[in-house]
């Protein structure tokens, strides 16, 4: 394009370029296209640009003369923004932009898409990694459950074949001191084993000869001091820690006591005159399994917190499912027993104690370790009873009353 100041511009003539394409073309010297290299600029730039900007550039870079005045560059650029399908357009104030074209805007969406693709199947391989990792754990768990499970009913039945030896040799030594040598029989022809109403006339004669003379009140006293003592029970001896806390878990006649709990002193329903009933008393033991006859199934019993009321659970290692729930201990097994004897048509199962037996906090070790826990002094109904630490082969359980009738 020839200008009347004798200034040759290089218009887009040359076979390499394209309207529509961003290619630079070069001229003859190889200096690029003046047109090109304003779109050039503006696409580098990312934002318009003054027409003093685009001029100064082109001047600097040698694409332009500087005998080019800004009118006629100005001219020229508007002429180019009217032509169809030019990238180049002008905004209001002489601001000169380049439009991207379609073939470079769906270019980037579909490498903006691109990347989210490699990103997604990034995360996918590695989740797959993760799930294949989670089930080799998942695996190795179950076997080591199994491998537990296997290891407890061993140990389990070997713990019913000591019991059932430790029981008959019970037996056999309670019968050996049934029998009482005739030394031992006293004139009346009785054996040393008196009741304990004998006993107390007895003791009571006595203190009549050695106390004759004496009031009648301090006789009375005494009297309901001996019915006091007479109201204490031994204990079995456990194992205690450092500071005297009894260690878990605590095994006697039985019965596997693994927790006290705590004692829940300011609602009435947790406490009797005869027991307290803590929260989180967790415990176990055998018995006739729910499902399999003739076979012997480990329960576990909790006492555990319904509000206001405690709740009794009773659970079968065989058949966790079975659930026995009731909101007293006798309930809760007459519940297992109705199961129970549900698949027996004849031989009737049943135990020998109530259900605070099952539960074993009525026993008089687990009882005394109950009260002396902190809260037992607050019940107000519970009755506090009296306990002695039993000597070596005294059974648990016999009161101050036989112990001194043997003697």
């Amino acid at each position: 394009m020839s200008m009347s100041d004798g200034v040759t511009l290089t218009t887009t003539n040359s076979p390499t370029y394209q309207r529509n394409d961003i290619s630079l073309s070069r001229n003859a010297s190889g200096n690029l296209v003046w047109l090109d290299a304003v779109k050039h600029f503006l696409r580098n730039l990312s934002k318009p640009a003054f027409l003093s900007t685009i001029r100064s550039h082109l001047v600097g870079q040698g694409h332009l003369p500087s005998a080019v005045t800004p009118e006629t560059l100005a001219g020229l650029l508007v002429q180019e923004t009217k032509k169809p399908g030019s990238l180049l357009k002008v905004l209001p104030g002489l601001l000169f932009t380049v439009v991207p074209s379609p073939a470079s805007a769906m270019q980037a969406s579909n490498e903006r898409y691109r990347h989210r693709y490699k990103k997604l199947r990034k995360l996918v391989r590695e989740m797959t990694f993760v799930n294949a990792a989670v089930c080799d754990e998942i695996v190795r768990m179950e076997e080591q459950i199994q491998k537990a499970r296997d290891e407890r009913s061993f140990l389990l039945r070997k713990l019913l074949q000591y019991q059932t030896v430790n029981e008959l040799a019970s037996l056999v030594s309670q019968a050996q001191a049934a029998l009482v040598s005739p030394s031992q029989v006293p004139p009346g022809g009785s054996t040393g084993l008196v009741s304990s109403g004998s006993l107390a006339k007895e003791k009571k004669k006595h203190s009549l000869v050695d106390d004759i003379g004496k009031k009648k009140g301090t006789s009375k006293s005494k009297k309901h001091k001996r019915e006091a003592t007479a109201k204490k029970f031994f204990v079995q001896q456990i194992p205690l820690d450092d500071v005297g806390r009894p260690l878990f878990p605590i095994v006697v006649d039985g019965l596997t006591v693994h927790s006290l709990g705590e004692i829940v002193h300011d609602r009435q329903a947790f406490h009797t005159e005869q027991h307290i009933y803590p929260v989180g008393f967790c415990s176990s033991r055998t018995f006739d399994d729910v499902k399999n006859l003739g076979r012997k199934c480990l329960y576990t019993c909790k006492i555990l917190d319904g509000g206001e009321v405690p709740r009794f659970e009773i659970v079968p290692e065989s058949s966790p499912e079975t659930l026995v729930m009731g909101f007293t201990a006798q309930g809760c097994l007459n519940e297992l027993l109705r199961i129970i004897n549900a698949s027996r048509k004849e031989d009737q199962l049943e135990f020998s104690g109530q259900g605070e037996d099952f539960f074993g906090f009525a026993h008089p070790t687990i009882q005394n370790l109950i009260q002396s826990c902190p809260g037992a002094r607050k019940c107000s109904s519970y009755k506090w009873t009296k306990f002695k630490v039993c000597k070596f082969g005294r059974d648990p359980g016999q009161t101050i009353a036989e112990d001194s009738q043997q003697k």
